[in-house]
């Protein structure tokens, strides 16, 4: 019970926050970027939990508890991207969107390329909304297995018509939409910054107790080497040698970070800091706290191998990190850190549904339809988008379970959609706009027929997979380096668009 009424405690504050922000939302500039009013703190923590989302909590742990240290790449690709996207993009991102009065991504990139023909608005749209409909569903299911695992047996009312799994997934959706609909832009913003506490809290007290628990590292090292594939487990090459340890498990790894540049819920808070002299300390933040969270998040895969391995064999890889916390901590505190299970989920379904909101509000209703969006019409339809987007989000997750790999799959899509035009806007003056179109076109186009692609080229003798092994692996890479050599050739030809707002 005290399980229940801690995670009820902490979802009813999170409601509150909502409630609060809402006074801020008087036109819709303040509902989808909060008026552009972040401090540096804020601006920080909430990217970064907006970032991680429940693939920290759920994913990460679950593919170290399978991967071992192999999965150190994966931390070093996400901390190299959070780096580039906060020292790199962030400053330029800022001062373009406010040179430009962009609210959004397809925004500043319509008004960076001086599109009058709306073609890329439209296609930024498409990218994310579609995109985002994966992503979405891939949180709710992580709020369902932490629901699951938690409470199975401990709420009154049972699992009669509806399994605790899904019962999970409608709760996380109804506060999500409830503080999401009221507060905006800024309720999303200060929720993610107390998730991002809890977040980085939890991942590091769990395996430090682990580890204490276990009698030191030497004691884990040695737990480790016990279990199955123990030597496999504790080497970086996950048993591989030559061209499958660089393709398949180097640049498998660090192709997360080539995704970050195309994340629209992690780049619009480089365009809502309110002081652009103050993003050198966010990126500051932002980095210290990704490093906690990803290697603190990969011990606890590791830890919960070594003690856990039996238990995890029949309940699945994705409950590391509930079933950890559980056998390791006091029931009040492991309350408090299996709340940061659903606060890693909520903090990116909250950022990509204000996201989505914008991009059907903002860029459909104003740009392309005409709408007001001064006054409470266009805030309260962006009311009913958040409703919409939770629902659909529901829907398309309530038959699946997957969290790493769907996450994965939708990252790369906004990766080689948006990402080259993000980089290219604010990089490099000959960009120009038929360049961008053909990239983004193609980078999806890609993505979402990879395998098709892949089973063509095998068909034809096999040259690729023979050339690259491992070329799955690193398909966000192929992706995205093939709409940039695409743009920036394009551009090359076509002479480059007036750089708005430089």
């Amino acid at each position: 019970m005290t399980l229940a009424i801690v995670f009820a405690l902490y979802l009813a504050g999170m409601a509150a926050i909502g409630l609060y922000c809402s006074r801020f939302n008087k036109n819709l500039r303040d509902f989808v970027l909060g008026g552009r009013r972040l401090g540096p703190w804020v601006a920080a923590f909430s990217a970064q939990a907006s970032d991680f989302s429940g693939w920290l909590l759920v994913g990460l742990p679950a593919a170290a508890y399978v991967g071992g240290f192999s999965m150190v790449w994966t931390c070093i690709g996400c901390t190299l991207g959070v780096m580039f996207n906060w020292m790199v993009l962030a400053p330029r991102l800022r001062k373009l969107a406010e040179s430009t009065e962009a609210l959004t991504v397809p925004d500043m990139l319509e008004a960076r390329f001086e599109d009058r023909t709306r073609i890329i608005r439209v296609l930024s749209v498409i990218t994310i909304l579609m995109f985002y409909a994966v992503y979405i569903s891939a949180q709710f299911n992580a709020a369902g297995d932490v629901f699951r695992t938690v409470f199975a047996g401990r709420v009154p009312w049972g699992e009669e018509g509806i399994s605790y799994y899904h019962q999970g997934m409608l709760i996380g959706m109804v506060i999500i939409l409830g503080y999401t609909a009221v507060g905006g832009f800024m309720a999303v913003c200060w929720t993610d910054f107390v998730q991002a506490i809890l977040m980085v809290a939890a991942v590091v007290l769990v395996p430090i107790v682990g580890i204490v628990k276990l009698g030191g590292t030497g004691a884990l090292w040695a737990a480790l080497g016990e279990t199955t594939r123990g030597d496999v487990f504790l080497a970086i090459d996950n048993g591989t040698v030559g061209p499958s340890f660089v393709f398949g498990v180097v640049l498998a790894g660090l192709a997360w970070g080539v995704g970050y540049p195309g994340q629209p819920h992690i780049v619009a808070r480089y365009m809502a800091i309110e002081d652009p002299k103050k993003i050198a300390k966010s990126s500051l933040i932002s980095v210290i706290w990704s490093l906690f969270a990803l290697y603190g998040s990969m011990f606890v895969g590791l830890v919960a191998r070594a003690v856990l391995e039996d238990e995890l064999a029949g309940a699945g890889a994705n409950q590391a990190m509930p079933l950890l916390a559980l056998a390791l901590l006091p029931e009040v505190v492991a309350a408090l850190v299996l709340s940061a299970g659903v606060a890693a989920m909520m903090s990116t379904v909250d950022s990509q549904i204000i996201v989505a909101v914008a991009a059907v509000v903002q860029d459909i209703y104003v740009k392309l339809l005409g709408g007001n969006p001064a006054g409470r019409t266009a805030v309260w339809l962006s009311r009913l988008v958040v409703v919409a987007l939770g629902v659909g989000g529901v829907t398309l997750a309530w038959e699946s379970e997957a969290v790493f790999d769907t996450v994965l799959d939708a990252w790369g899509g906004l990766a080689a959609g948006l990402g080259p035009a993000i980089i290219l806007a604010c990089l490099w003056r000959g960009t120009s706009k038929t360049g961008v179109i053909a990239g983004m076109i193609v980078g999806v186009l890609i993505t979402q027929f990879w395998g098709q692609i892949m089973t063509a080229l095998d068909s034809a003798g096999g040259a690729v997979s023979l050339a690259v092994p491992h070329i799955d692996a690193i398909a966000l890479i192929v992706c995205v380096f093939v709409n940039l050599v695409i743009t920036v050739l394009i551009s090359l030809v076509t002479g480059p668009t007036t750089a708005r707002g430089e």
